[in-house]
């Protein structure tokens, strides 16, 4: 027995239309190359979305938490990302990710290209390479034991460096859909791809509504005998009369006209068109997963503070820095942790840096509270001086304190 729950009329067509309607793979946005770079030149729109969210994921950073090592060693750590200008090259990356739907980070070592990436090794140069000058080599890894299953061993850069496949950290945009086994394509999804249709839509009806108000206010003059001069080829006189009599109401604010002729003003209404304008624009800040007060920089509307708004925004920058930049720092930690202690430590994770900032009197009231609730627990012997010390710091209550003054705290206390 087949069952269908949808509401059909023979008579009215009622749910045909809905019926008959499919979604079609329309062109690929992200293989064109040329139309991506229009629109990062001619748009704002699209340089806001792609590089606002790149900020907001590298701007507060992260921090390094770990038992095994002090505040000397985690700051040879930070030094060494400002050196290699980590942050500046993943900002950068995560840009063109966002445009183009991928982007290769190449990392050089004092060891051949061709050889695999170890943690012994040092990072010379962190180089930022476009999806044209990257491209698989040989036949995809059928190993489904190995981290690399389904993806190439080999690459070739320029069309003749070899470069083993750990020396290249590929970060994408929208992910594709599930692939089979035989499908190449290393690449996602330009995140313009949900964009472009609606941001074409607020495009076109912006500019149509700059070019009625340009014509809001016709002139309009009947002349007598018009069809006739016209016909007799005298365009250029009816042309010059007009432009005289506009030049003497310009003038004189008065209009001078024959008797048979006539001069009437129609200016158009815009009744609607605000609200038009809103409603496409909330689509396109829809389509981007932002917010309209920080891709439009409007303020929020009716009774809504924009705080859900930017709270929503919030949460969704943490997710991409789960899924975009985790797995870099998951390949570069290693070796960044050899380099700048000699060792790889056993104890040792990070967490992004929340981007909700708290006001002064949040931070009053959330300092209080904390006093007030960590002193109980110090006075019955639950918590030490240094732990507190530690939660505040993580807290970001007090920005000015240190590692080092959590493990001056811990040096005190033992004696």
């Amino acid at each position: 027995m087949k069952l269908n729950d949808g509401l059909t009329s023979l008579a009215t067509n009622l749910g045909k239309r809905q019926e008959m309607a499919r979604y079609t793979q329309s062109n690929d946005l992200t293989r064109d190359i040329v139309q991506l770079e229009a629109l990062w030149q001619e748009s704002w729109i699209v340089q806001k979305i792609c590089r606002k969210k790149a900020q907001d994921m590298t701007r507060r950073w992260r921090e390094i938490t770990s038992n095994d090592l002090d505040g000397t060693q985690l700051e040879k750590i930070d030094r060494l990302e400002r050196k290699l200008k980590l942050k500046e090259t993943l900002e950068q990356a995560l840009i063109w990710a966002s445009l183009y739907g991928g982007v290769a980070i190449l990392v050089l070592t004092e060891k051949s290209t061709i050889t695999p990436l170890e943690s012994s090794q040092t990072i010379e140069r962190l180089v930022l390479l476009r999806k044209d000058m990257v491209a698989g080599f040989g036949s995809l890894n059928n190993n489904i034991f190995d981290d690399n299953y389904g993806k190439f061993d080999q690459y070739k850069v320029n069309g003749s460096l070899d470069v083993h496949h750990s020396r290249l950290i590929i970060i994408n945009g929208t992910p594709r859909p599930p692939k089979r086994f035989a499908d190449s394509e290393i690449w996602g999804l330009s995140d313009l791809e949900a964009v472009y249709t609606v941001l074409k839509r607020f495009d076109l009806i912006s500019t149509n509504t700059g070019d009625l108000i340009t014509e809001s206010k016709v002139d309009v003059f009947k002349m007598e005998g018009l069809t006739d001069r016209i016909a007799a080829g005298m365009e250029e006189q009816i042309a010059k009369t007009v432009e005289m009599v506009q030049l003497i109401k310009s003038s004189t604010n008065t209009l001078l006209l024959d008797k048979e002729n006539e001069y009437e003003q129609k200016e158009l209404g815009f009744s609607g068109l605000r609200d038009l304008l809103v409603e496409f624009r909330n689509a396109v800040a829809g389509a981007a997963d932002m917010p309209v007060t920080i891709l439009f920089g409007q303020s929020a509307a009716g009774f809504a503070s924009g705080e859900e708004d930017i709270q929503n925004y919030h949460e969704s920058i943490h997710a991409l820095q789960e899924s975009r930049l985790r797995p870099v720092f998951d390949r570069l930690d290693p070796i960044l942790c050899q380099m700048a202690l000699g060792f790889e430590p056993a104890d040792f994770w990070f967490e992004f840096n929340s981007l909700q900032e708290m006001t002064v009197e949040q931070k009053i009231t959330a300092l209080n509270s904390f006093a007030t609730a960590t002193n109980v627990l110090i006075e019955r012997g639950v918590l030490t001086e240094q732990q507190v010390a530690n939660e505040l710091k993580e807290s970001g209550l007090f920005n000015s304190i240190s590692t080092e003054d959590v493990d001056q705290i811990h040096v005190e206390s033992e004696f």
